[in-house]
């Protein structure tokens, strides 16, 4: 039997409980990723933001516009309230 693609990318399932999970103020949390038009090249946005999670990314509001990122440019997911960490790229390490 074939593993699907949501219970192999816990950062999919981590990024889906903050747009579902009505236990948790998005709010909270900051994705920090990868951005080409950034200055310094990473580029956060808060949970809030977050619109859809599809198999190999996201879309956010960002600027007042749609964007998509892939997951694999995402560094960081941080609840700044606790300042946990609850994702990192094993590039970012």
């Amino acid at each position: 039997m074939a593993v699907s693609g949501a219970r192999r990318n816990p950062l999919r399932n981590l990024l889906l409980r903050l747009v579902w999970d009505r236990g948790l103020n998005p709010r909270d949390y900051v994705i920090s990723f990868e951005s080409r038009g950034a200055p310094s090249g990473v580029e956060a946005i808060r949970g809030d933001a977050l619109e859809k999670v599809y198999l190999r990314g996201f879309e956010a509001r960002v600027g007042g516009s749609a964007r998509y990122v892939p997951f694999h440019r995402v560094i960081e997911v941080r609840n700044e309230a606790t300042g946990e960490v609850l994702y990192r790229s094993r590039r970012a390490a």
